[in-house]
Protein backbone atom coordinates (compact mmCIF):
# COMPACT_ATOMS: atom_id res chain seq x y z
CA UNK A 1 0.00 0.00 0.00
CA UNK A 2 1.56 3.47 -0.78
CA UNK A 3 1.49 5.85 1.91
CA UNK A 4 1.85 9.71 2.18
CA UNK A 5 3.79 11.98 4.46
CA UNK A 6 2.94 15.32 5.13
CA UNK A 7 5.49 18.18 6.04
CA UNK A 8 5.40 21.89 6.40
CA UNK A 9 2.97 24.73 6.37
CA UNK A 10 1.95 27.54 6.07
CA UNK A 11 1.53 29.21 3.28
CA UNK A 12 2.45 25.32 2.03
CA UNK A 13 2.14 21.99 3.16
CA UNK A 14 4.20 19.42 1.99
CA UNK A 15 3.07 16.43 1.20
CA UNK A 16 5.39 13.01 0.12
CA UNK A 17 4.13 10.63 -2.16
CA UNK A 18 6.13 7.02 -2.41
CA UNK A 19 7.15 6.46 -6.06
CA UNK A 20 8.05 2.76 -6.35
CA UNK A 21 11.13 4.14 -9.02
CA UNK A 22 12.03 7.52 -7.78
CA UNK A 23 11.47 7.38 -3.91
CA UNK A 24 8.45 10.31 -2.58
CA UNK A 25 7.92 13.02 -4.84
CA UNK A 26 7.10 16.35 -3.52
CA UNK A 27 3.35 17.46 -3.32
CA UNK A 28 3.32 20.91 -1.92
CA UNK A 29 -0.49 21.58 -0.60
CA UNK A 30 -0.86 25.25 -0.71
CA UNK A 31 -2.90 26.81 1.70
CA UNK A 32 -4.04 30.63 0.15
CA UNK A 33 -5.94 33.16 1.06
CA UNK A 34 -7.15 34.05 -2.02
CA UNK A 35 -7.35 37.80 -3.56
CA UNK A 36 -7.56 38.81 0.57
CA UNK A 37 -4.08 38.64 0.50
CA UNK A 38 -4.17 39.78 4.21
CA UNK A 39 -6.56 37.42 5.48
CA UNK A 40 -4.29 35.58 8.20
CA UNK A 41 -2.67 39.23 9.75
CA UNK A 42 -5.94 40.76 9.80
CA UNK A 43 -6.53 41.71 13.73
CA UNK A 44 -6.74 39.18 15.72
CA UNK A 45 -4.06 37.74 13.62
CA UNK A 46 -3.56 34.34 13.24
CA UNK A 47 -1.71 32.37 15.61
CA UNK A 48 -1.78 28.79 15.06
CA UNK A 49 -3.19 26.76 11.67
CA UNK A 50 -4.50 23.34 12.06
CA UNK A 51 -5.59 21.19 9.23
CA UNK A 52 -7.22 17.96 9.18
CA UNK A 53 -7.43 15.18 6.29
CA UNK A 54 -10.09 12.81 6.50
CA UNK A 55 -10.69 9.77 4.35
CA UNK A 56 -14.04 9.40 2.37
CA UNK A 57 -14.61 6.38 4.32
CA UNK A 58 -13.93 8.34 7.51
CA UNK A 59 -11.87 5.18 9.03
CA UNK A 60 -8.57 7.61 8.26
CA UNK A 61 -8.46 11.09 9.92
CA UNK A 62 -4.73 12.82 10.79
CA UNK A 63 -4.56 16.32 12.25
CA UNK A 64 -1.50 18.42 12.52
CA UNK A 65 -0.79 21.85 13.56
CA UNK A 66 1.58 24.77 13.53
CA UNK A 67 2.19 28.16 14.24
CA UNK A 68 2.37 30.47 10.56
CA UNK A 69 5.96 29.28 9.34
CA UNK A 70 5.48 26.25 11.16
CA UNK A 71 5.86 22.33 10.18
CA UNK A 72 2.97 20.60 9.78
CA UNK A 73 3.96 16.53 10.07
CA UNK A 74 0.63 14.19 9.74
CA UNK A 75 3.10 11.35 9.74
CA UNK A 76 2.13 8.18 7.19
CA UNK A 77 -1.44 8.07 5.48
CA UNK A 78 -2.34 6.01 2.55
CA UNK A 79 -1.68 7.80 -0.73
CA UNK A 80 -4.46 5.87 -2.81
CA UNK A 81 -7.35 7.09 -1.01
CA UNK A 82 -9.67 10.24 -1.46
CA UNK A 83 -9.69 13.22 1.22
CA UNK A 84 -11.30 15.77 2.51
CA UNK A 85 -8.97 18.82 4.47
CA UNK A 86 -10.17 21.02 6.74
CA UNK A 87 -8.13 24.58 7.92
CA UNK A 88 -8.60 26.41 10.78
CA UNK A 89 -6.99 29.32 11.80
CA UNK A 90 -7.08 29.99 15.74
CA UNK A 91 -6.04 33.40 16.97
CA UNK A 92 -4.02 33.50 20.47
CA UNK A 93 -7.06 33.38 22.28
CA UNK A 94 -7.92 30.29 20.44
CA UNK A 95 -10.84 31.51 18.67
CA UNK A 96 -11.44 30.29 15.15
CA UNK A 97 -10.51 32.91 12.79
CA UNK A 98 -10.25 31.39 9.53
CA UNK A 99 -11.50 28.47 8.63
CA UNK A 100 -10.92 26.43 4.39
CA UNK A 101 -12.48 23.23 3.46
CA UNK A 102 -11.37 21.27 -0.03
CA UNK A 103 -13.99 19.85 -2.14
CA UNK A 104 -14.87 16.14 -1.24
CA UNK A 105 -13.26 13.20 -2.42
CA UNK A 106 -9.54 14.38 -3.77
CA UNK A 107 -7.82 11.36 -4.79
CA UNK A 108 -4.15 12.19 -3.69
CA UNK A 109 -2.60 9.56 -5.89
CA UNK A 110 -3.82 10.54 -9.03
CA UNK A 111 -3.18 14.63 -8.21
CA UNK A 112 -1.16 16.13 -11.50
CA UNK A 113 1.57 18.69 -11.12
CA UNK A 114 3.46 19.61 -7.42
CA UNK A 115 0.46 21.93 -5.87
CA UNK A 116 -2.61 21.63 -5.01
CA UNK A 117 -3.92 24.32 -3.27
CA UNK A 118 -6.52 24.72 -0.29
CA UNK A 119 -8.60 27.85 0.09
CA UNK A 120 -8.91 29.56 3.83
CA UNK A 121 -11.28 32.52 4.70
CA UNK A 122 -12.04 34.98 7.67
CA UNK A 123 -15.08 34.04 9.46
CA UNK A 124 -18.05 36.30 9.03
CA UNK A 125 -17.69 37.73 5.96
CA UNK A 126 -16.76 37.52 2.31
CA UNK A 127 -14.06 36.65 0.62
CA UNK A 128 -12.72 35.60 -2.86
CA UNK A 129 -11.14 32.68 -3.71
CA UNK A 130 -7.98 32.55 -6.41
CA UNK A 131 -9.27 33.07 -10.02
CA UNK A 132 -12.41 33.55 -11.30
CA UNK A 133 -15.10 33.04 -14.51
CA UNK A 134 -14.42 33.18 -17.50
CA UNK A 135 -16.98 34.62 -18.34
CA UNK A 136 -20.26 36.50 -16.55
CA UNK A 137 -24.15 36.33 -16.25
CA UNK A 138 -26.67 38.96 -15.07
CA UNK A 139 -29.61 37.46 -13.09
CA UNK A 140 -28.52 33.50 -14.12
CA UNK A 141 -29.33 30.77 -12.91
CA UNK A 142 -26.60 28.99 -10.88
CA UNK A 143 -26.00 25.47 -9.52
CA UNK A 144 -23.49 23.15 -7.91
CA UNK A 145 -22.48 20.00 -10.38
CA UNK A 146 -20.80 17.08 -9.77
CA UNK A 147 -19.87 18.06 -5.92
CA UNK A 148 -16.84 19.75 -7.69
CA UNK A 149 -18.05 23.04 -9.92
CA UNK A 150 -20.31 26.05 -9.17
CA UNK A 151 -21.85 27.18 -12.54
CA UNK A 152 -24.11 29.93 -14.28
CA UNK A 153 -25.99 29.55 -17.61
CA UNK A 154 -28.30 31.66 -18.82
CA UNK A 155 -29.38 35.34 -17.92
CA UNK A 156 -28.00 38.04 -19.41
CA UNK A 157 -24.29 37.99 -20.63
CA UNK A 158 -22.34 40.96 -18.76
CA UNK A 159 -19.70 43.25 -20.29
CA UNK A 160 -17.81 42.83 -23.13
CA UNK A 161 -18.58 39.47 -23.66
CA UNK A 162 -22.16 40.76 -24.87
CA UNK A 163 -20.12 42.50 -27.83
CA UNK A 164 -19.18 39.34 -28.59
CA UNK A 165 -21.85 37.14 -28.58
CA UNK A 166 -21.05 34.78 -26.12
CA UNK A 167 -23.60 32.07 -25.93
CA UNK A 168 -26.24 32.94 -23.22
CA UNK A 169 -26.33 28.79 -22.97
CA UNK A 170 -22.71 28.59 -22.25
CA UNK A 171 -21.70 27.10 -18.85
CA UNK A 172 -19.08 29.23 -17.13
CA UNK A 173 -18.01 27.78 -14.22
CA UNK A 174 -15.54 27.65 -11.53
CA UNK A 175 -13.54 24.61 -10.21
CA UNK A 176 -13.63 24.35 -6.12
CA UNK A 177 -11.15 21.68 -6.40
CA UNK A 178 -8.59 23.54 -8.38
CA UNK A 179 -9.05 27.11 -6.68
CA UNK A 180 -7.17 28.72 -9.69
CA UNK A 181 -9.15 29.26 -12.36
CA UNK A 182 -12.63 29.12 -14.06
CA UNK A 183 -13.58 25.75 -15.93
CA UNK A 184 -16.08 26.81 -18.58
CA UNK A 185 -17.98 23.83 -20.88
CA UNK A 186 -20.08 23.97 -23.94
CA UNK A 187 -23.52 25.47 -24.72
CA UNK A 188 -26.57 24.00 -23.55
CA UNK A 189 -29.56 23.12 -25.74
CA UNK A 190 -31.20 25.62 -23.90
CA UNK A 191 -30.73 29.14 -22.52
CA UNK A 192 -31.73 28.09 -18.87
CA UNK A 193 -34.07 30.49 -16.79
CA UNK A 194 -34.70 28.15 -14.17
CA UNK A 195 -31.99 24.81 -13.48
CA UNK A 196 -32.45 21.25 -11.72
CA UNK A 197 -29.41 19.34 -10.80
CA UNK A 198 -28.62 15.37 -10.94
CA UNK A 199 -25.28 14.77 -10.19
CA UNK A 200 -23.90 14.87 -14.11
CA UNK A 201 -27.19 15.97 -15.13
CA UNK A 202 -29.41 19.11 -16.08
CA UNK A 203 -32.93 19.96 -16.55
CA UNK A 204 -32.14 23.17 -18.26
CA UNK A 205 -36.08 25.12 -18.51
CA UNK A 206 -36.95 27.95 -20.52
CA UNK A 207 -40.39 29.22 -21.98
CA UNK A 208 -39.82 27.11 -25.32
CA UNK A 209 -39.39 23.92 -23.76
CA UNK A 210 -37.03 21.37 -20.99
CA UNK A 211 -33.91 18.84 -21.81
CA UNK A 212 -31.95 16.84 -20.00
CA UNK A 213 -28.16 17.57 -20.62
CA UNK A 214 -25.28 14.92 -19.17
CA UNK A 215 -22.50 17.26 -18.89
CA UNK A 216 -19.88 14.01 -18.51
CA UNK A 217 -20.90 13.05 -22.14
CA UNK A 218 -22.60 15.97 -23.54
CA UNK A 219 -25.77 13.76 -24.17
CA UNK A 220 -29.50 15.53 -24.32
CA UNK A 221 -32.90 14.61 -24.65
CA UNK A 222 -35.75 16.72 -24.59
CA UNK A 223 -38.15 16.30 -21.31
CA UNK A 224 -41.21 15.88 -22.26
CA UNK A 225 -44.98 17.96 -21.28
CA UNK A 226 -46.32 16.81 -18.25
CA UNK A 227 -49.81 16.26 -18.15
CA UNK A 228 -51.51 19.55 -16.19
CA UNK A 229 -48.84 21.67 -17.60
CA UNK A 230 -50.08 24.22 -20.74
CA UNK A 231 -46.19 25.06 -21.93
CA UNK A 232 -42.77 25.08 -19.93
CA UNK A 233 -43.25 29.46 -19.52
CA UNK A 234 -45.78 28.73 -16.59
CA UNK A 235 -42.63 27.44 -14.72
CA UNK A 236 -39.33 28.61 -16.44
CA UNK A 237 -37.88 31.62 -14.06
CA UNK A 238 -39.27 29.88 -10.82
CA UNK A 239 -36.75 28.95 -7.94
CA UNK A 240 -35.78 25.55 -7.69
CA UNK A 241 -36.48 23.86 -4.07
CA UNK A 242 -35.19 20.71 -2.81
CA UNK A 243 -36.86 17.96 -0.67
CA UNK A 244 -35.03 16.02 1.46
CA UNK A 245 -36.42 13.00 -0.56
CA UNK A 246 -34.70 13.78 -3.72
CA UNK A 247 -37.33 15.80 -5.50
CA UNK A 248 -37.32 19.47 -6.99
CA UNK A 249 -39.97 21.36 -7.19
CA UNK A 250 -39.63 24.59 -9.88
CA UNK A 251 -42.32 27.11 -8.64
CA UNK A 252 -43.68 29.36 -11.27
CA UNK A 253 -44.57 31.51 -7.90
CA UNK A 254 -41.29 32.22 -6.61
CA UNK A 255 -40.15 34.01 -10.00
CA UNK A 256 -37.04 36.40 -9.64
CA UNK A 257 -37.63 39.88 -10.96
CA UNK A 258 -40.99 40.00 -9.64
CA UNK A 259 -41.74 42.00 -6.20
CA UNK A 260 -41.31 45.38 -8.05
CA UNK A 261 -44.86 47.49 -8.09
CA UNK A 262 -45.72 46.35 -11.78
CA UNK A 263 -44.86 42.49 -11.13
CA UNK A 264 -44.48 40.04 -14.01
CA UNK A 265 -47.56 37.25 -14.79
CA UNK A 266 -48.34 35.61 -11.34
CA UNK A 267 -48.32 32.13 -11.85
CA UNK A 268 -49.90 28.90 -9.93
CA UNK A 269 -47.54 26.16 -11.21
CA UNK A 270 -45.15 24.10 -9.55
CA UNK A 271 -42.68 21.42 -11.49
CA UNK A 272 -42.58 18.43 -9.72
CA UNK A 273 -39.21 16.43 -10.65
CA UNK A 274 -39.11 13.20 -9.16
CA UNK A 275 -35.91 11.15 -8.24
CA UNK A 276 -36.15 9.33 -10.86
CA UNK A 277 -36.41 12.43 -13.28
CA UNK A 278 -40.12 11.79 -14.27
CA UNK A 279 -41.81 15.08 -14.47
CA UNK A 280 -45.51 16.07 -12.94
CA UNK A 281 -47.67 19.47 -11.88
CA UNK A 282 -48.80 20.80 -8.87
CA UNK A 283 -50.97 23.42 -8.82
CA UNK A 284 -51.25 26.48 -6.17
CA UNK A 285 -55.18 27.43 -5.09
CA UNK A 286 -54.23 31.02 -6.15
CA UNK A 287 -51.73 32.21 -8.52
CA UNK A 288 -48.86 34.48 -7.17
CA UNK A 289 -45.83 36.53 -8.20
CA UNK A 290 -42.74 36.86 -6.16
CA UNK A 291 -44.16 34.76 -3.81
CA UNK A 292 -40.97 32.64 -0.83
CA UNK A 293 -41.08 29.00 -1.63
CA UNK A 294 -39.36 26.34 0.90
CA UNK A 295 -39.35 22.62 1.83
CA UNK A 296 -40.21 22.04 5.52
CA UNK A 297 -39.26 18.48 6.81
CA UNK A 298 -42.72 17.06 7.97
CA UNK A 299 -44.51 19.58 6.53
CA UNK A 300 -43.90 19.77 2.64
CA UNK A 301 -43.15 22.30 0.34
CA UNK A 302 -44.53 25.77 1.36
CA UNK A 303 -45.09 29.08 -0.59
CA UNK A 304 -46.01 32.20 1.06
CA UNK A 305 -46.42 35.49 0.21
CA UNK A 306 -46.54 36.85 -3.45
CA UNK A 307 -49.57 39.08 -3.25
CA UNK A 308 -52.53 36.21 -4.04
CA UNK A 309 -55.60 37.86 -4.44
CA UNK A 310 -59.20 36.74 -3.60
CA UNK A 311 -62.00 36.47 -0.78
CA UNK A 312 -60.57 33.28 0.11
CA UNK A 313 -56.71 33.90 -0.75
CA UNK A 314 -54.25 32.68 2.07
CA UNK A 315 -51.16 34.29 2.92
CA UNK A 316 -49.45 30.39 3.02
CA UNK A 317 -50.39 27.25 1.32
CA UNK A 318 -48.22 23.49 1.57
CA UNK A 319 -47.87 21.17 -1.08
CA UNK A 320 -47.91 18.32 1.64
CA UNK A 321 -45.49 15.24 1.37
CA UNK A 322 -46.72 12.91 -0.99
CA UNK A 323 -49.55 15.40 -2.18
CA UNK A 324 -50.37 16.19 -5.25
CA UNK A 325 -52.41 19.09 -4.48
CA UNK A 326 -51.62 22.59 -2.51
CA UNK A 327 -53.64 23.45 0.21
CA UNK A 328 -54.31 26.49 2.25
CA UNK A 329 -53.15 27.40 5.23
CA UNK A 330 -55.51 29.95 7.41
CA UNK A 331 -52.77 33.03 7.50
CA UNK A 332 -54.10 35.92 6.44
CA UNK A 333 -53.22 37.77 2.77
CA UNK A 334 -49.68 38.44 2.12
CA UNK A 335 -49.01 41.32 -0.06
CA UNK A 336 -45.24 41.19 -0.02
CA UNK A 337 -43.58 40.21 -2.83
CA UNK A 338 -39.38 38.89 -2.80
CA UNK A 339 -39.06 37.71 0.14
CA UNK A 340 -36.70 34.44 1.04
CA UNK A 341 -38.11 31.62 3.31
CA UNK A 342 -36.18 29.85 5.85
CA UNK A 343 -36.28 27.28 7.82
CA UNK A 344 -35.56 28.07 11.44
CA UNK A 345 -36.81 25.52 14.05
CA UNK A 346 -38.92 21.90 13.50
CA UNK A 347 -42.21 23.31 11.48
CA UNK A 348 -40.89 26.94 11.40
CA UNK A 349 -40.05 29.14 8.97
CA UNK A 350 -39.08 33.43 8.86
CA UNK A 351 -39.82 35.14 6.04
CA UNK A 352 -36.69 38.00 5.34
CA UNK A 353 -36.78 40.74 3.01
CA UNK A 354 -38.69 41.61 0.18
CA UNK A 355 -41.50 44.29 -0.47
CA UNK A 356 -44.52 45.48 0.47
CA UNK A 357 -46.61 48.99 -0.23
CA UNK A 358 -43.44 49.85 -2.13
CA UNK A 359 -41.13 49.79 1.28
CA UNK A 360 -39.37 47.20 2.98
CA UNK A 361 -41.23 44.06 4.32
CA UNK A 362 -40.92 43.17 7.97
CA UNK A 363 -39.27 39.97 9.08
CA UNK A 364 -42.04 37.78 10.17
CA UNK A 365 -41.97 33.95 11.70
CA UNK A 366 -44.78 31.38 10.67
CA UNK A 367 -45.48 27.70 11.50
CA UNK A 368 -46.53 26.10 7.93
CA UNK A 369 -48.12 23.72 9.71
CA UNK A 370 -51.04 25.88 12.01
CA UNK A 371 -54.68 24.30 11.02
CA UNK A 372 -56.56 27.17 12.88
CA UNK A 373 -56.22 31.18 13.78
CA UNK A 374 -52.94 31.39 12.03
CA UNK A 375 -50.69 34.66 12.26
CA UNK A 376 -47.41 35.36 10.96
CA UNK A 377 -45.53 36.94 14.14
CA UNK A 378 -43.47 40.36 13.08
CA UNK A 379 -39.69 40.00 14.63
CA UNK A 380 -39.24 43.29 16.01
CA UNK A 381 -35.42 44.80 14.49
CA UNK A 382 -35.23 42.01 12.57
CA UNK A 383 -36.26 43.76 9.29
CA UNK A 384 -33.98 44.30 6.49
CA UNK A 385 -32.79 48.31 6.53
CA UNK A 386 -33.64 48.69 2.86
CA UNK A 387 -36.41 47.18 -0.25
CA UNK A 388 -34.55 44.20 -0.56
CA UNK A 389 -36.40 42.10 -3.24
CA UNK A 390 -35.42 38.42 -4.83
CA UNK A 391 -33.97 37.27 -1.59
CA UNK A 392 -32.50 33.96 -1.23
CA UNK A 393 -32.13 33.01 2.74
CA UNK A 394 -30.08 30.31 4.03
CA UNK A 395 -30.35 29.03 7.92
CA UNK A 396 -26.56 29.53 9.38
CA UNK A 397 -25.97 27.99 13.21
CA UNK A 398 -27.25 29.78 16.40
CA UNK A 399 -30.41 31.07 15.18
CA UNK A 400 -29.02 33.02 12.16
CA UNK A 401 -29.90 33.36 8.78
CA UNK A 402 -27.60 35.12 5.63
CA UNK A 403 -30.47 37.16 3.41
CA UNK A 404 -28.86 38.16 -0.37
CA UNK A 405 -30.89 39.91 -2.83
CA UNK A 406 -31.31 42.83 -4.64
CA UNK A 407 -32.12 46.12 -4.26
CA UNK A 408 -35.89 46.93 -5.56
CA UNK A 409 -36.12 48.77 -8.54
CA UNK A 410 -34.19 48.81 -11.53
CA UNK A 411 -30.59 47.96 -11.81
CA UNK A 412 -30.65 47.31 -8.13
CA UNK A 413 -27.28 46.16 -6.38
CA UNK A 414 -27.06 42.83 -5.02
CA UNK A 415 -26.71 43.25 -0.74
CA UNK A 416 -26.58 40.34 1.64
CA UNK A 417 -27.49 40.78 5.45
CA UNK A 418 -26.92 37.94 8.58
CA UNK A 419 -29.70 38.17 10.48
CA UNK A 420 -30.07 37.98 14.22
CA UNK A 421 -33.06 36.56 15.55
CA UNK A 422 -32.48 36.12 19.16
CA UNK A 423 -30.49 39.23 19.24
CA UNK A 424 -33.16 40.70 16.57
CA UNK A 425 -30.62 42.71 15.09
CA UNK A 426 -29.11 42.76 11.20
CA UNK A 427 -25.67 43.33 9.94
CA UNK A 428 -24.65 43.90 6.49
CA UNK A 429 -22.07 42.08 4.95
CA UNK A 430 -20.55 44.39 2.32
CA UNK A 431 -19.68 42.02 -1.08
CA UNK A 432 -15.79 42.82 -2.08
CA UNK A 433 -16.49 43.68 -5.22
CA UNK A 434 -20.27 45.36 -5.51
CA UNK A 435 -22.27 44.26 -8.49
CA UNK A 436 -26.23 43.64 -9.56
CA UNK A 437 -27.90 40.67 -10.83
CA UNK A 438 -25.34 37.82 -9.18
CA UNK A 439 -26.48 34.39 -7.81
CA UNK A 440 -26.11 32.96 -4.94
CA UNK A 441 -25.87 28.80 -4.26
CA UNK A 442 -24.93 26.63 -1.46
CA UNK A 443 -21.70 25.44 -2.32
CA UNK A 444 -20.58 21.74 -2.40
CA UNK A 445 -18.28 21.83 0.68
CA UNK A 446 -20.29 24.08 2.68
CA UNK A 447 -20.03 27.69 1.90
CA UNK A 448 -22.38 29.73 0.39
CA UNK A 449 -20.87 31.23 -3.13
CA UNK A 450 -22.20 34.23 -4.81
CA UNK A 451 -21.23 34.06 -8.76
CA UNK A 452 -21.61 36.66 -11.54
CA UNK A 453 -23.23 39.94 -12.07
CA UNK A 454 -21.64 43.21 -13.12
CA UNK A 455 -20.17 46.20 -11.45
CA UNK A 456 -22.04 49.65 -11.19
CA UNK A 457 -19.36 50.97 -14.13
CA UNK A 458 -20.61 47.73 -16.46
CA UNK A 459 -17.82 45.88 -16.39
CA UNK A 460 -18.26 42.35 -15.73
CA UNK A 461 -17.70 40.56 -12.15
CA UNK A 462 -15.53 37.87 -13.23
CA UNK A 463 -14.37 36.96 -8.84
CA UNK A 464 -16.65 34.45 -7.24
CA UNK A 465 -17.17 35.54 -3.49
CA UNK A 466 -17.82 32.97 -0.87
CA UNK A 467 -19.01 32.58 3.09
CA UNK A 468 -17.98 30.52 4.95
CA UNK A 469 -20.73 29.29 7.97
CA UNK A 470 -19.36 29.21 11.37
Amino acid sequence: MKTLRIGRVLPAIGLLLPSCAEGPRALTIEVVPGHEAAAFQEDPPVARIEVTATAAEGDVTVSAAAAPGGELDFGEIPAERAYTFEVRGVDAGGATVVRGRSASGIYLAGVTGEVLPLFAQRLGQWARPPGGLAASRVGAPGAALAERYLMLTGGAVAGDAAADDLDPARIDGYDLAAWGGSASGGALPRAARSLVVRANLLLTLDDGGATWTDVASGQSAEAPLPAGLVSFAEVAGGRTVEAADGRSFVVGAARAGQAAEAPGEPSDAVLVVGADRTLSVARLRHARAGAAAVWVEGVGLVVAGGGAEGADAAGLEVLGDGATAFQPRPFPPDAARGAGAAVTAPGEIVLVGGVQGGAAAPTRRLAPGCAGACAAVEIAGAALPAAIADVAAFTLPGGRILAVGSEAGAGGLTRSFLVDLAAAQVEELPLREPRRGATVVPAPNGTLALLGGVHAEGTPALAVETFFPE
